[in-house]
């Protein structure tokens, strides 16, 4: 229930706003009285629409509330203030449970804005607030809003309102306590209505509201949007958790995964829509954030597995949850590259077929073929540049894979030329890869420096050199194959390498050592075994 207006002080009391400390004392003792004989009083601005909000410790509180400046400004704004005649007639009805009867004696008298009319839109509106609480009438929803806007955007009541609130105030309130009191007036309205919309399950309180006022209040934030924006969150985290080609396939298993998460992110998004909060500043930045997410998915299986329309299905998905024209250029942009894309399929077509089938060099063949033909449209050269990338990279994986198997069963002799030419593979067409070559040229020094001193003995530092290396790489490429292809190369030199101490080593070995080497070397092993899988 509303802490406005339900556990509003003076309402707990029974008073109006015009109340004394002296007679806000003197009711708090005479309600605890009739209290420790369980008798709950009533008065005359009881409307009958709460039960058990008159308690002993709700009096406490109610006085706590106003001995305080600060507080007390919020008590008095948000009840009844009775001036005169009109506002007596209207209470007087209050007994006999008449409220359209009060409404209608106020109503008329609220036209206009003067002071007066003023005063009497504010008792209107708490009015209807307190009777919307009682029954979800849309007719007073409406109401009641649009005279909580005439009153916190008229510069006339709120100076009228310092000037009424300072003669019944005996607290000495600075007029900087009122001044931002006016300031959060409206978020505290906001969460009156967000009350409301929990009371009867209804969004159109939240959405009305937002439509004549740009606010949000703390419990709107708190219990509304805070768990619908966790739950979008939550699901973008996963979405962006994905890495859908490392396997090299987008599988049945992943697409229902996306599903699952788009379908979380449109749920909550339409509860942001049903309180007209979809198109609120913090909404679209979460929004885009959503969008974000689908599109790293959407270029992950466009540029690594190739599947156009996949990649094209869940981007048009992203574009919906757009918030911001930056995104939806950044998509926008996307989506005419693969139109661009699926026009020139007839050129990129045969090589995804001979990438499809592991015929890396005959690819390799016609992308250099297609990228001199073509040589003068940009986007096409691009586009055939980054299947390139794949293209070398595999086909340098392939005989580094061959040459590693090898070199595991001691063919150290047949092992080195399928491990130099994978790292030539890639050495040869460094210039496609977004790397720096006299740092890659620095790498390989170090490796051949490190490799010429390797004993036993320094085995582990010199293990350990390449393991920050590897590191290095890891850190330093979050693309996809420039990644792969330089731990090719690296990994190609130093097996190269490794290999030519581990034979000359054999053959200086005597029985007395033999036990310590073949430790070494299965150490060996095991370290460069995790470090390529």
């Amino acid at each position: 229930m509303s802490n406005l207006l339900k556990n509003n002080a003076y309402h707990i009391l029974g008073l109006d706003t015009s109340a004394a400390q002296k007679d806000i004392q003197k009711r708090a003792k005479e309600i605890v009285k009739f209290l420790q004989i369980d008798d709950t009083p009533e008065y005359d601005l009881d409307l009958g629409i709460f039960d058990n909000f008159r308690t002993e410790e709700t009096v406490k509180e109610a006085i706590q509330r106003l001995t305080s400046p600060k507080k007390q400004v919020k008590e008095y704004f948000f009840w009844f203030h009775i001036a005169d005649d009109v506002d007596q007639l209207a209470v007087g009805v209050f007994r006999k449970k008449q409220t359209e009867e009060a409404i209608r004696i106020w109503e008329p008298h609220a036209q206009g804005d003067t002071v007066k009319a003023l005063f009497y839109k504010k008792n209107l509106a708490i009015l209807y607030g307190l009777l919307l609480f009682k029954e979800n009438n849309e007719k007073y929803l409406k109401k009641s809003l649009q005279l909580w806007s005439e009153i916190i955007n008229s510069t006339k009541f709120w100076s009228s309102f310092s000037k009424a609130y300072k003669l019944n105030d005996e607290l000495d309130t600075d007029q900087s306590i009122i001044t931002a009191f006016q300031n959060e007036c409206a978020s505290f309205i906001a969460d009156l209505y967000t009350e409301l919309s929990q009371e009867h399950k209804d969004d159109s309180y939240i959405s009305e509201f937002g439509e004549l006022f740009s606010v949000r209040g703390k419990k709107t934030e708190n219990t509304v949007l805070n768990p619908i924006f966790h739950d979008i969150t939550t699901a973008v985290e996963k979405l962006e958790a994905m890495k859908v080609s490392e396997d090299g396939e987008f599988d049945q298993e992943e697409a229902a995964q996306i599903k699952q998460y788009i379908g979380q992110i449109q749920e909550s998004s339409n509860k942001l829509i049903d309180l007209g909060l979809y198109e609120d500043s913090q909404t679209k930045m979460i929004r885009d954030r959503a969008a974000g997410a689908i599109r790293s998915i959407v270029l992950d299986i466009h540029n690594n597995l190739d599947d156009i329309p996949k990649a094209e299905q869940l981007l048009r998905i992203a574009m919906q949850f757009v918030g911001t024209p930056g995104m939806k250029h950044k998509l926008q942009k996307d989506l005419d590259t693969f139109e661009q894309n699926k026009k020139d399929m007839v050129k990129t077509g045969p090589v995804l077929e001979l990438l499809k089938d592991k015929k890396y060099v005959e690819a390799i063949a016609l992308i250099d073929k297609t990228n001199e033909d073509y040589k003068d449209e940009a986007d096409l050269v691009d586009s055939m540049n980054a299947k390139k990338k794949e293209a070398v990279t595999m086909y340098a994986m392939a005989e580094f894979l061959e040459g590693r198997k090898l070199f595991e069963n001691g063919k150290y002799d047949e092992s080195a030329p399928r491990l130099q030419k994978a790292a030539a593979i890639v050495y040869e067409n460094i210039e496609i890869f977004d790397v720096d070559k006299s740092v890659i040229d620095s790498w390989l020094q170090l490796i051949k420096e490190n490799i010429k001193v390797m004993t036993p003995e320094n085995a582990k530092e010199v293990d350990a050199a390449q393991d920050e290396m590897i590191k290095k790489i890891d850190d330093a490429f979050d693309e996809r194959w420039e990644q792969m292809a330089i731990r090719v190369l690296i990994n190609g030199y130093y097996y190269v390498g490794l290999g030519e101490v581990i034979k000359n080593k054999k053959a200086e070995n005597t029985k007395s050592s033999a036990i310590s080497w073949i430790v070494w070397i299965i150490i060996i092993f095991i370290a460069f075994s995790a470090l390529l899988n």
